[in-house]
């Protein structure tokens, strides 16, 4: 078990260090201030908290034996990245458009966004049904599914706290606030190529 958990614990420590969709999309809000940058990453994590569920309730099992679930997924996930980066770079500036909303609604709308990014993440998706299926198999105990899952989801919470601090700092958020519209043209662009890279790759 204590094996099982290292390695996926490693396995997950070095995925995140590989920038994905993501991290674009909390750099994205960053730029609009530390508060966003924080409720992003909330929603990102009940994105990924939602995808370990299904897995440990044999979802992601289901999708890793039938490839067409499995490319219909990744490339619904495709099309999503390039709907964020078209959106990204034809939208209104970040600041203005959320100035324009109030408090509620904004909070509700950028924990949203990180909810439905990482839910159609296909990054997680090959994380998820890839390799953490792997070690929740139908003879492991519920409990130490439950372990597993739980120890991935703090470790993930911690790496992400950690850069929304780094994000927070105030001569960063000075920088990012200071070329907020190139923020949103390097997310953008990159979104987009992501997604075109997936659905060319697919």
């Amino acid at each position: 078990m204590l094996e099982a958990l290292s390695a996926l614990l490693l396995i997950n420590l070095l995925g995140m260090l590989s920038p994905g969709p993501d991290m674009v999309m909390v750099l994205r809000h960053a730029s609009s201030g530390k508060r966003q940058a924080a409720l992003c990453v909330a929603g990102v994590l009940l994105g990924f908290s939602i995808h370990i569920a299904l897995a440990i309730g044999g979802l992601s099992i289901i999708i890793k034996q039938s490839p067409l679930l499995f490319e219909v997924l990744r490339w619904g996930g495709a099309g999503f990245l390039v709907f964020l980066g078209l959106r990204t770079l034809f939208s209104r500036s970040e600041l203005i458009e959320l100035a324009s909303q109030g408090k509620p609604k904004r909070a509700k709308k950028v924990v949203l966004s990180g909810i439905a990014c990482n839910l159609l993440n296909p990054k997680i998706l090959v994380f998820v049904v890839s390799v953490f299926s792997q070690f929740i198999g139908s003879e492991t105990l519920l409990s130490e599914k439950l372990m597993l899952g739980a120890a991935l989801l703090l470790e993930t919470a911690l790496l992400w706290y950690l850069l929304v601090r780094i994000l927070s700092h105030h001569k960063v958020q000075m920088q990012l606030q200071r070329y907020q519209q190139w923020v949103n043209k390097f997310s953008g662009t990159t979104l987009l190529g992501m997604g075109t890279l997936l659905g060319l790759h697919s």
